[in-house]
């Protein structure tokens, strides 16, 4: 029979493995505990709010195609979010919004009412879920094909419903039926054309998607093939989420394991590809081979929860960091009531990137909001690196957020 010391030597050690492999991350990354959040006015922008407009809230993600000037964003409604975002086991399917839509932003035009002029894309040949020509968008990125096509490429986080009659499912007991859909636009057009819906069993709770010149892409599952119950919960404490890959052709295949709730990841210019992590914080950096397999060769320590990552013409990262994690979740359950979340915007710049296996990198925090003052609870950070401008978005945000550098 052990000991009394025994048993307490047991305990100890028990204790001090959930504390260095669970706890520490999770008191002092994703709650964010003792960590300082600074005002807004503490850095040099000036930012405003564009509110009050129902079709410029609850945009999760956003793509600027800096040829045209355009800024794509993917757009819902705050509150529906409540009740319908499959990545974060939110499964009222009847509460899901209806209206999701694709919003085209000439950023160069400011409009009458103080933001700028858009067109809210339609989508008159897409079949929607079981013919209802709907959408529900979460991730977004973009390219341009070799004719100059714009390509959009969607997280569609579908419902699942009767294949026969269209009926809903119990989305609680089956989980989500998310694709992947590319549409097609051009600059100034008021419709995108339905291209493809990429549908495989390894496309579960897709987060996000980043596109090859060939045209197969990556794809971040952020809580690996777990859809719903007990696993998809501890998916972050498992780490079970992966990375992903798919050929154009639409055979996809897991190709990383091991990550804690992966999301907004990106291919970037120098060829790597960026995987933040929105639990424990941290970009992991895979080198990608001809075939999708992927090799990782450095850990970018940023020790906040991370959503999505952008980049600006100049080759630099935007990372949406959360600097209160639960914060940012809590405003999920009264988007229109509760306080904005704090948010913060880094700046991940690659130094030396032209030398071969040089993987540094410079942090440097653009700017951060303690009190949720003028930025959205960000989840998207745009930097148009031609004016300088910060475009913010957040999934929940009943707004999204214009930072310009102030003249000094």
């Amino acid at each position: 029979m052990p000991s009394t010391l025994q048993v307490l030597s047991l305990l100890f050690a028990t204790g001090a493995a959930l504390y260095q492999f669970l706890l520490r991350d999770v008191i002092f990354v994703t709650v964010g505990l003792g960590r300082t959040v600074l005002p807004v006015s503490s850095f040099p922008y000036q930012c405003t709010r564009i509110a009050g407009d129902p079709n410029i809230q609850a945009c999760e993600d956003m793509w600027l195609d800096e040829k045209s000037r355009t800024l794509y964003l993917a757009c819902s409604d705050p509150v529906a979010r409540r009740d319908w975002m499959p990545n974060i086991h939110r499964l009222s399917a009847s509460g899901r919004a209806l209206n999701d839509h694709i919003v085209a932003m000439d950023i160069d035009s400011p409009s009458s009412e103080g933001g700028y002029t858009y067109r809210v894309l339609e989508t008159p040949d897409f079949s929607g879920v079981h013919g209802d020509g709907r959408i529900h968008v979460v991730g977004m990125t973009g390219s341009v094909s070799e004719d100059g096509e714009t390509q959009l490429w969607l997280i569609n986080a579908r419902p699942s419903v009767d294949s026969v009659t269209g009926e809903l499912l119990d989305n609680d007991v089956v989980g989500g039926n998310s694709t992947i859909e590319l549409f097609t636009t051009a600059a100034g057009s008021e419709t995108m054309k339905h291209v493809k819906t990429f549908a495989n069993p390894q496309i579960a709770t897709p987060n996000n998607v980043a596109v090859t010149k060939d045209g197969a892409f990556f794809f971040t599952n952020d809580h690996g093939p777990h859809k719903v119950g007990l696993w998809h919960h501890l998916s972050p404490v498992l780490a079970t989420g992966d990375v992903s890959y798919c050929l154009a052709a639409g055979e996809c295949k897991q190709v990383a394991t091991g990550f804690k709730f992966p999301n907004g990841l990106h291919l970037g210019s120098d060829g790597l590809l960026y995987v933040p992590s929105a639990a424990v914080g941290g970009i992991d950096v895979l080198k990608p081979a001809a075939d999708g397999s992927v090799e990782k060769v450095h850990h970018i320590d940023l020790d906040y929860p991370i959503d999505n990552l952008s980049e600006d013409a100049n080759g630099d990262i935007f990372a949406a960091g959360m600097p209160k994690g639960i914060a940012s979740l809590a405003a999920f359950n009264d988007p229109l009531n509760t306080p904005t979340p704090p948010a913060t915007v880094w700046r991940v710049r690659r130094v030396n990137r032209e030398v071969t296996g040089n993987y540094k990198y410079e942090l440097f925090k653009v700017i951060e909001d303690a009190a949720g003052e003028k930025l959205p609870g960000a989840t998207t950070i745009i930097h148009d690196a031609s004016t300088g401008r910060l475009f913010l978005s957040g999934v929940v945000a009943p707004s999204i957020t214009v930072c310009q550098k102030k003249i000094i």
